[in-house]
C-alpha cells in the first residue's frame, strides 16, 4: 500500500540529495530511511534514485513521483488545516514555554506557520531555562512546555511526550586556538578560554565539572550565562569563548561556517531527550493541540548542519 510517510521521506531525500543528511533531518537512522525508499520503489515497481559519483540523482520516474508527492503532501496539509477550522481549533489563545535551545532550533519555524496559516490563533511564548519554565507550569501560567529535560526530569505526575532528541556539544569560531585539536588537548585547555552557555541545572553543571576533571561544579569556567542563544552565538563567533549548546540550536551557524564543533564529547554522548510537558490532570485545548502538532512537525525538520571535522 502506498504510504504518505514514505512519500514524505522520498521528498526530503530528493531535497537533500543525500541519505545521511535526509536521515538526520527526518530523525531516522540511515538504514531505516534506505528501507523506506526501497519499500516505496517496490510498491511502485519503479527505480526512483541513482547513486552517482557526484551524489544522489533522481531517475525520470523519480522526478515524476516527486512532483506528484509534493502535490499530494500539500493536499494533505490543506485537508488538515480545513479539518482544524471545522473543529474550531484555529481560534483561541495558547500560552506555552520553550527552552532556550529548542527555541533557537525551531521556534521561528513554528511561529511562521502560525502567522501564515492560523490568523485566528493568539499565541504567547516564553523562552527561558527549563527550571524557570517548570515553575511557571506548576503555577498554571503555561499550557505546556517544550524543553531538554535530561538534567531536571519532570515531576512523575506530569504528562510527557517525546520530540526528536538533541545533542550537546562545544562550539567555537573558525580559527579558534582549540579548533582542530584532539579530544585530550581540548579537554586540557578548554578551561582557560571560558564557557558561554545558558542557565544550567545542577546535574548538567556536575557533568561538565566531571568532564573537565574539576572537583566541584563551583569551579566551572562559565564566563557568560545567558538564555538567549543568538547572543551566545554572536559572542562565540567574535571571541575566544567556547559555546556549550545543542547542535540543533546552532545548525544555522554551523551551516554558514561561523561556528565549528570541537572534538570533545559531552558525558552524555547519546542524544538528550527533548520533551513536551504538561500537568497530568490537564486536557490540552484544541488550539493547544494544534500548536503541539506544529511543534512536532517543525522539531523534526530543522536546518541541516555541516558534519564535524574528523578527529586528528
Amino acid at each position: 500500500m502506498l504510504s504518505l510517510r514514505r512519500l514524505e521521506h522520498f521528498a526530503v531525500l530528493a531535497e537533500e540529495r543525500s541519505f545521511s543528511r535526509a536521515a538526520r533531518r527526518l530523525n531516522l537512522t540511515q538504514p531505516a530511511l534506505t528501507r523506506s525508499i526501497q519499500t516505496l520503489e517496490e510498491t511502485l515497481e519503479l527505480q526512483l534514485v541513482d547513486r552517482a559519483a557526484s551524489g544522489l540523482v533522481l531517475t525520470e520516474a523519480g522526478a515524476m513521483v516527486l512532483e506528484r508527492s509534493r502535490r499530494m503532501l500539500g493536499d494533505v496539509r490543506a485537508l488538515q488545516r480545513e479539518a482544524g477550522r471545522l473543529r474550531g481549533f484555529e481560534t483561541g489563545t495558547v500560552n506555552f514555554g520553550v527552552g532556550s535551545f529548542p527555541a533557537a532550533a525551531f521556534l521561528g519555524s513554528v511561529m511562521t506557520r502560525v502567522a501564515r496559516d492560523y490568523p485566528g490563533l493568539v499565541v504567547r511564548v516564553e523562552t527561558e531555562s527549563w527550571r524557570r519554565l517548570l515553575e511557571k507550569l506548576q503555577r498554571d501560567e503555561l499550557d505546556f512546555v517544550v524543553a531538554v529535560t535530561h538534567s531536571l526530569p519532570p515531576p512523575a505526575d506530569f504528562q510527557v511526550r517525546e520530540l526528536p532528541a538533541q545533542r550537546m556539544g562545544f562550539f567555537v569560531r573558525p580559527g579558534h586556538p582549540l579548533a582542530g585539536l584532539g579530544q585530550e588537548s581540548v579537554r586540557g585547555q578548554i578551561a582557560g578560554f571560558g564557557l558561554a552557555t545558558t542557565t544550567l541545572p545542577p546535574r548538567a553543571r556536575s557533568e561538565l565539572a566531571a568532564l573537565f576533571g574539576l572537583p566541584s561544579a563551583d569551579e566551572l569556567p562559565v564566563r557568560l550565562e545567558c538564555d538567549n542563544v543568538q547572543v551566545l552565538c554572536e559572542v562565540a563567533g567574535a571571541s575566544d569563548a567556547v559555546l556549550f549548546a545543542t547542535h540543533e540550536a546552532v545548525r544555522r551557524e554551523l551551516a554558514a561556517g561561523t561556528l565549528a564543533p570541537l572534538i570533545l564529547e559531552y558525558l552524555a554522548p547519546a542524544p538528550l531527550p527533548l520533551t513536551l510537558v504538561y500537568p497530568g490532570g490537564r486536557n490540552l485545548s484544541g488550539a493547544a493541540q494544534l500548536l503541539v502538532g506544529l511543534l512536532e512537525e517543525c522539531a523534526g525538520c530543522p536546518v541541516t548542519p555541516q558534519a564535524p571535522p574528523p578527529a586528528g
